[in-house]
């Protein structure tokens, strides 16, 4: 597990026990597809999360009583949001992923997003553009997934010339780094596979039932590069050097004003895109031109779905 991989666990685990006072480590654990060691290191580590100044408060409340668990948000979360444009914006759109991964399990974040979209003026539109694609895939996989149904995925694999149909027992859907996957069984090969749902040109659910079960422990997909990956050089301010987190570099060079220079390979351009596209002029594209375009491209997309007075 990676340390984004925690964070975003820890992340979405919070608002889920809020949803659930007094749900047991095992109903934890299995909603989060990991052991209820990790889901009590996780809530050690909560215990410990919150603002300055870090007293009575200002930290979540993590109490385990037998085998239950109750968080409570500190007081200092209590206080009126004041998030800056680009605090209010990643703001919005990880409370989207987090609602498109749990869905109906959390109905009233689905209600909290929409209230700080209206607050922030933030148009519904943008997540559209910086996600764009992926999530009209999600609620019907999750229906097959929750029904345990078969689907047919026409697939584009780094190999294939086209878009080839797969037949696959879903199990989970997962996101890491941006980017959905869909964790299953592949019938056609007979073993386990991972499928990236911006690579998902169809889908189909049938009436067939799911065959293969899955597993208790699902760990998150690993990237591998591969030979056709875009290699990468971009430029990183201090304030920027967060990025770092988000990407598998291959080299890090340091440079005198605080910042680096990342090289790295990468088979989502888009998911990066989106990624230089957040850090606010933070990040750089040094190479390759292509890359450079489509984040100028994107960055034009999202300005065009605000209106001005």
């Amino acid at each position: 597990m990676s340390a984004a991989g925690d964070v975003a666990r820890m992340l979405t685990l919070v608002p889920w026990l809020l949803e659930r006072p007094g749900a047991s480590l095992a109903e934890a654990a299995h909603a989060f597809g990991v052991s209820e060691a990790t889901i009590r290191r996780d809530l050690g580590h909560l215990d410990f999360c919150g603002l300055p100044g870090l007293g009575g408060g200002d930290l979540f409340e993590v109490q385990i009583v037998g085998d239950r668990v109750v968080v409570r948000m500190a007081d200092e979360l209590k206080r009126p949001l004041r998030p800056t444009p680009r605090e209010a914006l990643r703001l919005v759109l990880t409370l989207d992923a987090v609602g498109e991964a749990l869905g109906d399990e959390l109905p009233a974040l689905r209600s909290a997003v929409g209230k700080v979209r209206a607050a922030l003026g933030i148009p519904e539109a943008v997540a559209d553009v910086v996600e764009p694609g992926t999530h009209a895939l999600v609620p019907a996989l999750r229906q097959a997934i929750s029904g345990q149904r078969r689907v047919r995925v026409q697939y584009q694999g780094r190999a294939d010339q086209a878009p080839q149909w797969r037949t696959v027992d879903p199990w989970a859907l997962q996101v890491v780094d941006g980017l959905w996957y869909l964790r299953g069984h592949d019938v056609d090969v007979d073993d386990a596979r991972t499928f990236r749902l911006d690579r998902v040109a169809d889908l189909e659910v049938t009436d067939q039932p799911r065959a293969a079960p899955a597993p208790e422990q699902l760990p998150p997909p690993v990237y591998a590069p591969g030979p056709d990956d875009l290699a990468v050089e971009l430029e990183l301010s201090r304030a920027g050097r967060w990025v770092l987190d988000a990407v598998v570099p291959d080299a890090v060079e340091e440079l005198s004003d605080g910042g680096a220079l990342v090289r790295l390979r990468t088979d989502a351009p888009a998911w990066l895109a989106r990624v230089v596209l957040t850090a606010a002029g933070e990040a750089h594209v040094r190479a390759p031109d292509e890359l450079r375009e489509q984040v100028a491209t994107l960055a034009a997309e999202a300005l065009g779905q605000y209106t001005w007075d």
